[in-house]
């Protein structure tokens, strides 16, 4: 069969500035999988449209390819099926726009939606018309198996598929779960060809991803699944919890060939937690290093502070590491431990700081406020922990405001407890809008408090006014890069 995935438009605040672009790596896998038994092609609307900005209600974006030039794809493709990736549910809207537009050229094309939205509200998202099937979960053997079935015209057995849903005689049908992906190294690496890889290339020399990413680049996974319990954290919806990781020869494999065949020179490794099994990870930096292979790389999802010490942070410097992220959420540890629920000492947090700086690593940190059950108090102090791992070696913060996703913990708290505000939908979820409040906090407290967060950040050091006073053009044009 002809299968056309599609990495829908993307919705995003205004405030946040011009949009970066993402490879969907996740979609390329699934192609991948694909690409043994049928034609594959991918759209990737955010990067191939990214300069068509359409101003919605004056606060946010719709990001990426027009409807007419999608439907002008999908008219010369003509594929049978059509793969619509939902990774968040703020950006269900133009996902559903999407499948109208593919319905509209041909309504005898089968639409599935698969990523987190359709994993966490399976049966809200089967009521949409052009909707004809879900897939939920890790999505290529089940993306695989959906389609030769539908391929061969099997369509009485469709319940013996796990990880779908589907309506069948006006019901819905959901089945059971599909059991995770134990041995990745049995996937084949992502169909990178199928990517617009010129175009990523081309989007960081004119805008850096995260102001380091400028030359040839590429997104990986290692690892999927996570064992914690973080009630803000929607990865299980799709990944699972059992945490699997993939060999570090394969691992390294893949490096090996993104340099030989894109000459990429920066990796973004966007697992979610890449260094859980330690000495896995010293075997990839490991085997990096022997086989000389010159690349820098991140950890912009970030890893987890108590998995790090100064033997293996010294092996990921060696190897090319330039800069990890870590996430302590909050700066109080009763909230980290009993409203967070991430099982994570602080101390630890620190130490991971401080041993990177030492290593010459940089250290970015994420925390979330405006949790059920956290206070101004325990906010205002979580600000002044942030000031606190500046001055141990930290150089940048990233303050979000807690939302609450479907198939999270924290939504059930919200619904169970009365705490979503008036107006919460899906469309709501993209504006990156305070979409809880308790008696402890009002939404417009919420945003003083991020805003008052979000100044560590803008502190001028010593070393930066040097380098203003030597050369205040480009600093200038830093400035504004920011205030944009």
């Amino acid at each position: 069969m002809r299968v056309c995935l599609i990495n829908p438009p993307r919705i995003q605040p205004k405030s946040w500035g011009e949009p970066n672009v993402f490879q969907p790596v996740e979609l390329a896998y699934v192609a991948a999988v694909l690409e043994r038994q049928h034609k594959v092609c991918i759209i990737d609307a955010p990067t191939e449209g990214r300069r068509n900005l359409e101003l919605i209600d004056g606060t946010k974006y719709r990001v990426g390819l027009k409807s007419e030039e999608i439907a002008d794809r999908i008219r010369r493709w003509s594929p049978d099926v059509v793969g619509i990736t939902i990774p968040y549910s703020g950006w269900s809207k133009p996902a559903f726009e999407v499948a109208s537009t593919v319905k509209s050229v041909d309504k005898d094309i089968i639409i599935v939606l698969d990523g987190q939205h359709p994993s966490a509200r399976p049966v809200d998202c089967l009521s949409h018309p052009n909707v004809d099937f879900v897939v939920r979960g890790e999505r290529e053997h089940t993306m695989f198996e959906l389609v030769a079935a539908l391929e061969q015209g099997i369509t009485g057995d469709l319940e013996k598929i796990r990880g779908i849903a589907f309506i069948k005689n006006r019901k819905k049908v959901i089945t059971a779960p599909r059991p995770v992906i134990q041995d990745l190294d049995s996937l084949p690496f992502p169909a990178r060809h199928l990517l617009p890889m010129d175009t990523y290339f081309a989007a960081v020399k004119e805008e850096p991803l995260r102001g380091v990413i400028r030359k040839p680049w590429a997104a990986m996974i290692t690892s999927r699944g996570c064992p914690y319990t973080c009630v803000f954290c929607s990865v299980h919806t799709v990944m699972g919890r059992q945490w699997r990781g993939r060999s570090p020869k394969n691992v390294v494999d893949e490096i090996e060939k993104l340099v030989n065949t894109y000459h990429i020179k920066q990796i973004d490794f966007n697992d979610n937690n890449m260094s859980l099994d330690k000495k896995r990870m010293e075997t990839i930096c490991d085997l990096i290093v022997e086989r000389g292979l010159d690349i820098e790389w991140y950890t912009p999802d970030g890893l987890r502070a108590d998995t790090l010490d100064e033997n293996l942070l010294t092996k990921m410097r060696a190897s090319g590491c330039k800069k990890i992220r870590i996430a302590p959420e909050s700066g109080v540890q009763r909230v980290v431990d009993r409203i967070i629920k991430k099982n994570q000492d602080l101390k630890e947090v620190e130490k991971a700081v401080i041993l990177s700086k030492k290593l010459g690593i940089k250290v970015g940190c994420f925390f979330v406020i405006g949790l059920i059950g956290e206070t101004k108090e325990d906010i205002k102090e979580t600000i002044k922990y942030a000031y606190k791992l500046r001055k141990l070696g930290a150089d940048i913060f990233h303050f979000s405001i807690a939302t609450p996703i479907y198939g999270t913990e924290l939504y059930e708290q919200a619904k169970r407890g009365g705490f979503l505000r008036e107006g919460f939908s899906d469309e709501a979820l993209a504006a990156a809008e305070p979409l809880i409040e308790t008696e402890e906090f009002t939404a417009d407290d919420l945003r003083e408090l991020c805003l008052q967060a979000n100044l560590v950040n803008q502190t001028i050091t010593r070393d930066k006014l040097v380098r203003a006073i030597r050369d205040p053009k480009k600093a200038i044009k830093a400035l504004l890069r920011k205030m944009s």
